[in-house]
């Protein structure tokens, strides 16, 4: 009788009994979103699927003409296959959508969709669709963040689907044109790593298994499959890796991608020092490495630099099967392959069943509308909003009866629920106060709304709105002002754009980014004032392109790419350049106002050698008539180090609501990881001893208040051997050390040729070479004056530097 999978324990019983052969059938995708299944031994297949946004039915809808293909025609599998007919499903609804005839090739596929739907989901009905990660990112807002990702997973386990790609998706805001841009959280590793694991949290509470993605610097869409990215160590440790991380520790994520690109020359998903050596050895990553589609390059490599799951399928598994033959695969690797996607099926609703059979339309609708209503930003407004009821209003722009609701490419959903600015507008005010189209001479306000595209498999060509949607804006901006009107502008845009033309022409700016489907409904409450708009950008809005840390460095070309930025990503580069930004980084307008005041630490001192933390204690207070929100940051400073640093770093943050006048205190807690940074040569995470400040305001460029603190204990830079010889001679203790030891073997001299000729050499080398000079002198004695040197040299307390 053959092994069953029943539980965990029963794992190494099937690895005994499975053949090579069906151990490199289960690391291979079954279909475009469907794994292998072994029925003999219990092992059914499970369905992945796009997205954080909701469930993406043109992939679904693909894979399923794909494996009903299969069951019919063999010979369908090249005209059908799932993926490649998503572009064809997307035209297929469109048709549908205004009305079109489908040709009978359409009726068909229309025909097995209809029939096979009905067994997944019998109600029919279509999914929601919620706002991407860049608009959750504007939140700052964990809760509301969780939210969303459990109602993706409500409506994903709904449609018969196990594992929830991209949830989320934290690669973190490099640049502005990348096409995925709006997938991700933010540009600062801190608020991507504090949101994210929420989202992984709302999936799995739902007893779904989450997937973060793209491990790691996905991000670009130029070459991606080819893209050789030249990054920094330190970068990737403290930009690029702390969301996944976060992930993984914070809310043990079950699954991750790994991404197409390369990093430092080798491709992510055959790369062991990624997945090995970092996400498993050092993070303690327990979850399954499923590829990126189409990503493994070479599928032992794969295997066994740590991918278990190879997507999507069929894929012949003849290499895997010579690999292990000849020995370049070992069998051990693929039996861990194969352990953690059995550990993963254990775990899912295909094998411990489903809670959801159909959507709960309302508790999806609470998630988009709040998603939606603590991220759209206020950029700009004059006085004019929010609307009194009695205005009359013209809406220009195809977006302001419907916004882009989500970007394309795996985020895109097609969905039924959207609501329009224009038409809740026109609900709530009547008929006769709004006009669509034109400006009309009743008209008090003109709201135009335009869009900026993006997508997966495409970088935006340049930071702007569409150029047919840039000739209107000016054109109605002129009109506008010519009638005396004035003018709201909604940003409905996958990432910044520059707007220094019509900045200063706009009476108000709401971005909106791809709010989902309940965008036209909290946009228009945010402008008649229901909604008191709270939500503050995640990355910089640039003023122009050439402004941005990585112009020059994007995409690259000859398929390479150098992130010479290093650790100056977004507002850390426009603060050390002094760049002044259109927007800075967590900048947000409310109708509210609010005043921030009173900090104050818990000590002025940190012993890190003790573990010690500070509280930071701030007073925020709404100043004003109306209830809002406010996100109060936290930032330190250090502004004297060995290692390169930026002005600032965000560590925290809180969003609190106010009623009018209403005061609170906000408690932050200051640990020494909030101080540490990545030294490549070291190959570790240091906090450096002395002075650090601790900053707080309400985006990257208002600080209001500020406190110092001395940070004291041994670390990694206490003076050692590999210690400059001019560091040490820039600290008036050091150098007395020195000379004083130098007296006893008349050495100043060599020391003083030393110190004109070559300052940079450590200070372990020069005293050997010292040593290796010295006549006359027993080695052991000099060995022994050496080592006492060193002794006393690294007992300094480098605190008192600052």
């Amino acid at each position: 009788m053959s092994a069953k999978l029943i539980n965990r324990e029963s794992i190494p019983a099937l690895l005994k009994e499975m053949t090579t052969e069906e151990k490199a059938v289960l690391v291979t995708g079954r279909s475009s979103f469907t794994t292998q299944a072994l029925e003999k031994y219990g092992i059914p297949s499970c369905r992945v699927l796009d997205g954080g946004t909701g469930v993406n039915l043109f992939q679904y809808y693909g894979d399923v003409i794909q494996r009903a293909s299969w069951e019919e025609d063999e010979t369908m599998r090249e005209s059908l296959g799932g993926v490649a007919n998503s572009v064809m499903i997307m035209k297929l609804l469109e048709k549908e959508e205004k009305g079109a005839v489908l040709d009978e090739r359409e009726k068909t596929v229309r025909h097995i969709i209809d029939e096979k739907m009905k067994e997944i989901i019998p109600s029919g009905q279509l999914p929601g669709c919620f706002p991407p990660g860049i608009l959750l990112g504007a939140t700052w807002d964990p809760e509301t963040v969780y939210l969303c990702g459990n109602a993706v997973a409500k409506e994903m386990d709904a449609y018969q689907v196990d594992m929830v790609l991209g949830s989320p998706n934290v690669n973190i805001h490099r640049d502005p044109l990348n096409g995925r841009i709006f997938e991700g959280y933010s540009e600062d590793p801190c608020l991507t790593a504090k949101l994210a694991p929420n989202f992984v949290r709302g999936i799995q509470d739902e007893g779904l298994t989450a997937n973060v993605k793209h491990f790691a610097a996905n991000n670009q869409e130029t070459h991606r499959q080819n893209i050789n990215e030249l990054i920094p160590v330190r970068a990737l440790y403290e930009i690029y890796f702390p969301g996944f991380k976060a992930c993984v520790q914070d809310a043990n994520v079950k699954s991750l991608m790994d991404a197409y690109n390369k990093i430092n020359g080798k491709a992510c998903a055959m790369n062991s020092w990624l997945l090995t050596d970092v996400l498993r050895d050092e993070w303690g990553y327990e979850g399954l490495v499923i590829s990126d589609w189409g990503a493994v390059y070479e599928q032992a490599e794969g295997i066994a630099a740590g991918n278990d799951l190879d997507m999507p399928g069929p894929r012949s598994t003849q290499p895997i099967l010579e690999a292990v033959e000849s020995g370049r695969l070992q069998v051990e690797a693929l039996d861990r392959a194969v352990t953690k996607i059995l550990e993963m099926l254990l775990d899912m609703p295909v094998m411990k069943g489903r809670r959801n059979t159909c959507i709960n339309r309302e508790y999806s609708r609470r998630a988009a509308y709040q998603g939606a209503a603590e991220g759209c930003v206020l950029l700009k407004n004059n006085g004019l909003l929010p609307l009194a009821d009695s205005v009359n209003i013209s809406f220009i722009g195809e977006r302001s009866e419907r916004f882009l609701e989500s970007g394309g490419g795996s985020a895109m959903v097609y969905t039924d629920q959207s609501t329009g600015m224009a038409a809740v507008t026109r609900e709530r005010i009547g008929d006769s106060h709004v006009v669509i189209g034109r400006i009309a001479s009743e008209s008090d306000v003109v709201v135009i709304t335009v869009s900026a595209w993006g997508q997966e498999g495409n970088d935006r060509p340049q930071m702007d709105i569409e150029p047919e949607d840039k000739e209107l804006l000016l054109e109605t901006l002129a009109k506008a002002r010519g009638l005396r009107k004035k003018v709201v502008v909604v940003l409905n845009i996958s990432g910044p754009v520059d707007m220094t033309e019509y900045i200063d022409d706009a009476d108000a700016v709401l971005c909106v980014f791809l709010p989902g489907q309940e965008g036209g409904n909290v946009a228009s409450q945010i402008l008649f004032g229901d909604i008191n708009p709270s939500g503050k950008l995640p990355l910089t809005f640039p003023r122009h392109y050439r402004d941005c840390p990585t112009f020059g460095n994007f995409p690259g070309c000859a398929a390479e790419v150098c992130y010479g930025e290093g650790i100056l990503v977004g507002y850390r580069y426009y603060e050390k350049k002094k760049v002044k930004p259109l927007f800075p980084f967590g900048f947000g307008l409310s109708y509210s106002t609010f005043s921030i005041s009173d900090l104050k630490l818990t000590s002025d001192r940190m012993d890190m050698d003790r573990d010690e933390e500070l509280q930071a204690f701030v007073r925020v207070k709404n100043i004003s008539r109306i209830d809002g929100k406010e996100v109060v940051q936290l930032y330190i400073r250090d502004p004297k180090s060995i290692l390169l640093k930026p002005e600032k770093e965000l560590k925290n943050f809180k969003k609190v609501f106010l009623k009018a006048g209403e005061e609170t205190e906000i408690r932050f807690t200051i640990t020494r990881h909030d101080l540490e940074s990545y030294d490549p040569r070291l190959q570790q995470w240091v906090a450096e001893a002395g002075k650090y400040q601790v900053l707080v305001g309400n985006s990257s460029d208002n600080i209001v208040e500020r406190q110092e603190f001395l940070a004291v204990g041994v670390t990694a830079y206490n003076y050692n051997e590999t210690t400059m010889l001019a560091t040490l001679y820039e600290d008036g203790r050091a150098r007395e050390i020195l000379e004083n030891a130098l007296k006893k073997y008349d050495m100043e001299g060599e020391l003083a040729d030393c110190l004109y000729y070559f300052p940079h050499r450590e200070i372990g080398k020069v005293l050997d070479m010292l040593c290796g000079n010295a006549d006359g002198i027993q080695e052991e004695e000099l060995k022994s004056w050496k080592n006492g040197v060193m002794e006393q040299l690294h007992e300094l307390d480098l605190s008192v530097l600052g």
